[in-house]
């Protein structure tokens, strides 16, 4: 059993092995549950820890002007074929 320190406003540092047997990372999200005098910490599921990533990305390609624009699946499938080349 590891013993970490209650930090200002309620922050925990999880131990590094924990975080990285359980493959945590920065910004997952995590189920909290009170049981009697327990506190259970239960990481998200990786397919919403994915998701959150993917969308971060796509924000970011936006930002940076790498999207392409279409009015129709028809225009997408001809510009995707481009792109990906």
């Amino acid at each position: 059993m590891q013993t970490i320190k209650l930090q200002q406003r309620g922050v925990l540092t999880l131990p590094k092995k924990i975080r990285e047997a359980l493959d945590l990372n920065e910004g997952q999200i995590m189920h909290v549950v009170q049981k009697g005098k327990k506190i259970i910490l239960e990481p998200n599921s990786n397919v919403d820890a994915q998701l959150a990533e993917d969308i971060r990305q796509g924000l970011k390609d936006i930002k940076e002007g790498n999207y392409i624009e279409f009015g129709s699946l028809e225009e997408f499938d001809k510009k995707i074929v481009k792109y990906e080349n």
